[in-house]
C-alpha cells in the first residue's frame, strides 16, 4: 500500500502551481499593455545637432558646381616666400607684389577656365533659390580637441558682454563630438554642437581641414548673418553694436587687418577674371579671426570663399599668401567679394598687441587687439580733426598662448625663472588702458569657472593633473583681490 501524500507536500503542490500560473498571466499583461513603456528604456543616444535637410540639398548641389569647376594644374609650390618688408609702415592702399609664383601661362589660363565655370553661376545668383534656407543672428566658431577649452571660454566671455545671441560650435568630425560637453554644458551657455563631416554629401569628393573648416562652417550654420570668432578670439564688447548700425548694416560684410602687409600674387586677379589689380584695397593682409557677414548680401561671396578655401592647400592659399605669413584661409573672404564686386569693410586702424616683457627685456605678444569699425566709419565721416572718435578696442585675439586652462598650468608662460606669477598681457594698468578693463582677469576668471566643471569631462585634459586645483592657485597668486573676490 502507497501512503497517502502529507498535506504539507499538497500545499507546497498547490502554491508552485500558483505561482506559475501568475507570473504567467503577469507576463502576458506586460507584453500587452507596457511594451512602450519597456521600450523606452535604452541607452541615451548621443549626437550633434542632425543638419537642416534644406542647407545639405544646398551644398550638395554647388558641391557638383565646385567639382566641375575642380582646378586642373598641379599643386602650386611656392619657390620663393614673398616678403612682408615695410609692414610697418604700411597704412594707404594695396600695391601689386613684385613676388610671383611664376605660374605658366597654360596653368593660369587652365585655372581661369575652371574658376570661370562657378563664376558664371555665382554672378547670375537666384536669390530666391536660397529664401527661407537661412535666418536669425548668431556666432558661429570652429572648435574639438584642443580647441574646445578656449571656444568654452571665448562662449563664456561673450555672455558676459551681456550679448544673448546663439552660438553654433562646429566640429571636424564625429571623432571630435563629446556628448557631455555639447549634450549637458554648451546648452546651458545657449550654444549647440554641429559636425561638419555630417553636412557634406557621402562620398565627398573633398577633404577638409584646418583653415579650410571656417567657410564651411559660416556657410553651413543655419544663420542668415553671423558674427565668426576663431576659438581663441574673444569680444571686449557686445557684439550687437555692430550688427545693427554702419558700416555692416550697408555693406553686410565687415573684417579686420593683420600685421603684415598683403602678398598675393597679382596672377589671382587675372585668374578670376579681371581686366586689373583692385584699387582702393587696404595695403594689410586680413585678419580673419574675427568677421561679420550676412548671406542676405553675401551668400555669392561665401561660396566663392568655400571655393577658394576647398581648394586651398593645394592652389589659393599659395596664390593668395605665396608662402607669407599666416598663409591660409584669412585672404579668401574679402578676395571673393572684390572678385565678385560686392561692397565690404576692413578696418584699417592698426592692430593692437598685448604681451609682456620676459626676464631679458625681450617682448612676448599674447594676443592681438582688433578694433571698432563703428568708431572707424563714425570717424572717417568727421569733417573736423579736432572732433575725432576715439577708436575703441572690439576683440582680443589669444593667439599665442591660446587660453586652454589644461595647457595653460603645464607650460612655463605663466612663471618667470625665479618662480614668480607672470601675467600674459601686461601690467593691469596696462590692460585697464590700452582695453578699458583688466580683461586678463576677467578671461581668468571665467576659465577657471569652466575649468572647474569640465576637469575629468574634456578628453584633451584626461592625463593632466589637478588642472582646476593649479588654475586656482595662478589666480590666488596673482589676481585674487584683497577683499577675497
Amino acid at each position: 500500500m502507497f501512503a497517502r501524500p502529507s498535506y504539507r507536500f499538497t500545499f507546497l503542490l498547490f502554491a508552485t502551481l500558483t505561482l506559475l500560473t501568475f507570473f504567467t498571466l503577469l507576463e502576458s499583461w506586460l507584453k500587452a499593455h507596457t511594451k512602450q513603456k519597456i521600450s523606452f528604456i535604452s541607452p541615451p543616444v548621443h549626437e550633434a545637432t542632425r543638419p537642416p535637410k534644406a542647407i545639405k540639398a544646398f551644398w550638395a548641389e554647388w558641391a557638383e558646381v565646385f567639382e566641375k569647376a575642380r582646378p586642373k594644374v598641379e599643386k602650386i609650390k611656392v619657390k620663393n616666400v614673398a616678403s612682408t618688408e615695410g609692414s610697418d609702415a604700411a597704412n594707404g592702399d594695396r600695391v601689386a607684389s613684385s613676388y610671383s609664383l611664376g605660374m605658366s601661362p597654360k596653368d593660369v589660363e587652365s585655372m581661369q577656365k575652371s574658376q570661370k565655370l562657378l563664376l558664371t553661376q555665382l554672378k547670375n545668383f537666384d536669390k530666391g533659390k536660397a529664401k527661407g534656407i537661412f535666418s536669425g543672428t548668431g556666432v558661429v566658431t570652429v572648435a574639438g580637441g584642443e580647441f574646445f577649452a578656449p571656444a568654452i571660454t571665448s562662449i563664456r566671455m561673450l555672455r558676459k558682454t551681456g550679448s544673448k545671441l546663439p552660438v553654433h560650435v562646429f566640429l571636424q568630425s564625429r571623432a571630435e563630438y563629446e556628448w557631455e560637453v555639447c549634450e549637458d554644458y554648451l546648452p546651458k551657455l545657449d550654444a549647440e554642437c554641429f559636425v561638419l563631416e555630417d553636412f557634406l554629401r557621402e562620398p565627398t569628393p573633398f577633404s577638409v581641414t584646418h583653415f579650410q573648416l571656417k567657410a564651411l562652417a559660416i556657410l553651413f550654420s543655419p544663420f542668415e548673418t553671423i558674427l565668426y570668432l576663431d576659438s581663441d578670439c574673444m569680444p571686449l564688447r557686445n557684439p550687437s553694436e555692430l550688427l545693427s548700425t554702419e558700416p555692416f548694416a550697408s555693406t553686410g560684410l565687415l573684417a579686420w587687418p593683420d600685421y603684415w602687409i598683403s602678398t598675393e600674387d597679382p596672377v589671382f586677379y587675372t585668374i578670376a577674371g579681371m581686366s586689373s589689380f583692385p584699387e582702393h584695397v587696404p595695403a594689410r593682409a586680413t585678419e580673419a579671426g574675427q568677421m561679420l557677414i550676412s548671406k542676405d548680401k553675401h551668400l555669392p561671396s561665401l561660396l566663392l570663399a568655400a571655393y577658394y578655401n576647398v581648394f586651398g592647400p593645394h592652389y589659393y592659399y599659395q596664390i593668395l599668401s605665396q608662402g607669407a605669413a599666416g598663409e591660409g584661409d584669412k585672404e579668401t573672404f574679402v578676395a571673393a567679394a572684390i572678385v565678385l564686386g560686392k561692397p565690404y569693410f576692413r578696418v584699417r586702424h592698426r592692430v593692437g598687441t598685448v604681451g609682456y616683457f620676459d626676464e631679458e627685456g625681450v617682448f612676448k605678444g599674447g594676443a592681438m587687439v582688433q578694433h571698432h569699425a563703428g568708431d572707424e566709419y563714425a570717424m572717417k565721416l568727421e569733417s573736423s580733426p579736432d572732433n575725432q572718435t576715439a577708436i575703441r578696442p572690439f576683440f582680443l585675439h589669444a593667439n599665442m598662448p591660446k587660453m586652454n586652462l589644461g595647457h595653460l598650468v603645464d607650460e612655463s608662460a605663466l612663471q618667470e625663472q625665479s618662480g614668480a606669477r607672470r601675467r600674459l598681457w601686461g601690467p593691469k594698468d596696462s590692460q585697464e588702458n590700452q582695453l578699458g578693463q583688466d580683461f586678463e582677469r576677467a578671461v581668468w576668471h571665467e576659465m577657471i569657472s569652466a575649468g572647474c566643471t569640465l576637469q575629468g569631462v574634456l578628453r584633451d585634459w584626461q592625463g593632466r593633473d589637478r588642472v582646476c586645483e593649479r588654475g586656482r592657485e595662478h589666480w590666488d597668486k596673482l589676481y585674487r583681490k584683497k577683499d577675497g573676490t
